[in-house]
């Protein structure tokens, strides 16, 4: 499956996509203010901006000291967590 279909195809299922940090699309790796602590990217559907996601929280199991959020233009959310 093609990266723009994986993308279609989770927008309408609503999954959440987990990449580790330097794997995840550059585009989205460009939005970190991390500094080069990062650990792990996520985007969340915009179909889910709006729901409470706690596992993508800093201080919780999947999350770690810092997690950052950032909005697209088309209502996708992007988390990047860092370590420090």
């Amino acid at each position: 499956m093609r990266f723009h279909e994986l993308l279609s195809d989770m927008a309408e299922t609503g999954a959440i996509i987990v990449w580790r940090y330097y794997d995840a699309p550059t585009e989205w790796q460009e939005l970190s203010e991390h500094g080069g602590d990062e650990d792990w990217l996520a985007v969340v559907p915009a179909r889910m901006a709006d729901d409470y996601i706690g596992w993508l929280g800093e201080g919780g199991p999947f999350g770690c000291c810092s997690v950052s959020r950032h909005e697209l233009a088309d209502g996708r959310l992007v988390f990047i967590g860092a370590h420090a």
